[in-house]
């Protein structure tokens, strides 16, 4: 076991400012805990009652989300803390710690870490400036678009992202316009606008803080097809195509491909056709669903999420940003590399209308689900009359 000693408490940043008579003080205080992997350490939502300190392995960092996400926030490793947070504002955990190794902790009791407060002066600024630097990184991590992403990929990411402000009517993106960044709520509201032909913009949409929107441009390599608005003073991350596509593509994208498909086994997956009605009617794989990707990032949310997707559209597109949107929302789902244009396995014709799996139903080749209208799925007026 390692012990404990004013030496080796002067190598956290934490004490390095303390004087040897406090260092010397700690070393009584401090508890040895040794866990195996995957015990919990602390629970969110739960008081806090010791500060700990790595000495060995590592621990996971997690919080819940308000889209239902266990967003992992970072993983710690010898040599830093976690903990003080809580302690310092005496309110509920906001994380959860959970060991990812096995794991040997300093466990620093409440009582004694107020006790170092009252005695050091410098010891509460140096952990508040800690939380402060760690604050963003939180912030970001716990967004919708990023809650699922590896820790390890968060400081690419977090160097790469850039902010941008936007009074109430002043558009973000403009439909037609090249698609050039992803874009993600930090706080505000935006409205998302579609024209058709001639008729007057109409909102489809309305997006808060935490959500993403631009992908699909970006996935297709096609103009933008809304328009974008502040409804209110609005600020948003804005992340660079190349560094969308690099960081979140690579993250969120994966391909299945037809030939690992075979036909006794489609009864694994449910497949959804991401075109418009007109292309679904004239062929589409047999007992796929048809969820149009404008329909999909509105209705996601009713997908059953025990089963496992397979997205598509006629080559790649429609049925990659499909697959992104369903992966960054929590979903197991993969587009069929080459989509419809490379499949060779049992089609089908016609349509009795958009369908839409639901809980505790086989996927579509076993059977059909519950038919929901074309009003009721979201379409607009246009593919309604196709």
């Amino acid at each position: 076991m390692v012990q404990i000693t004013s030496a080796r408490l002067k190598q956290y940043a934490y004490f390095s400012g303390l004087s040897d008579g406090a260092l010397d003080t700690l070393c009584q205080r401090f508890k040895v805990v040794e866990l195996p992997a995957g015990t919990p350490i602390i629970d969110e939502g739960n008081p806090a009652t010791s500060l700990f300190f790595m000495v060995r392995g590592e621990v996971e960092v997690a919080k819940h989300t308000r889209w239902g996400h266990v967003a992992k926030l970072s993983v710690i490793r010898a040599g830093d803390g976690f903990g003080e947070d809580a302690l310092l504002t005496c309110l509920a955990r906001t994380c959860s710690v959970k060991a990812r190794t096995s794991v040997q902790l300093y466990a620093l009791p409440r009582a004694d870490f107020d006790e170092v407060l009252l005695g050091e002066s410098g010891f509460a600024g140096m952990l508040q400036k800690r939380i402060d630097d760690h604050a963003q990184h939180n912030q970001i991590k716990s967004l919708q678009p990023f809650a699922l992403l590896e820790p390890e990929k968060m400081p690419a990411l977090t160097s790469r992202l850039t902010e941008r402000t936007y009074a109430p009517g002043e558009n973000i993106i403009v439909q037609g316009d090249k698609g050039d960044a992803y874009y993600i709520v930090k706080s505000g509201r935006v409205a998302v606008l579609v024209k058709e032909h001639d008729a007057e913009p109409a909102q489809v949409a309305e997006l808060g803080a935490g959500e993403g929107f631009g992908e699909e441009a970006l996935i297709r390599d096609k103009p933008r097809n809304a328009t974008v608005r502040a409804l209110a003073p609005t600020t948003v991350f804005a992340l660079a195509k190349e560094d969308f596509n690099r960081i979140l593509m690579a993250s969120y994208v994966d391909y299945a491909y037809a030939e690992e498909i075979p036909v006794e086994e489609m009864n694994r997956y449910a497949f959804i056709d991401a075109r418009i009605r007109p292309e679904y009617e004239e062929e589409h794989i047999a007992g796929a669903v048809n969820i149009p990707l404008e329909v999909l990032r509105q209705k996601y949310a009713e997908l059953d999420p025990t089963l496992e997707y397979l997205t598509y559209c006629t080559n790649d597109s429609r049925g990659t940003a499909a697959a992104f949107l369903l992966r960054s929302h929590g979903f197991r789902a993969r587009s069929i590399r080459g989509g419809l244009s490379a499949w060779e396995g049992p089609v089908s014709t016609g349509t009795g209308g958009v369908y839409l799996p639901r809980s505790g139903e086989a996927p579509g080749y076993a059977n059909a689900a519950e038919q929901i209208t074309g009003m009721e799925m979201g379409l607009s007026p246009v593919q309604r009359d196709q």
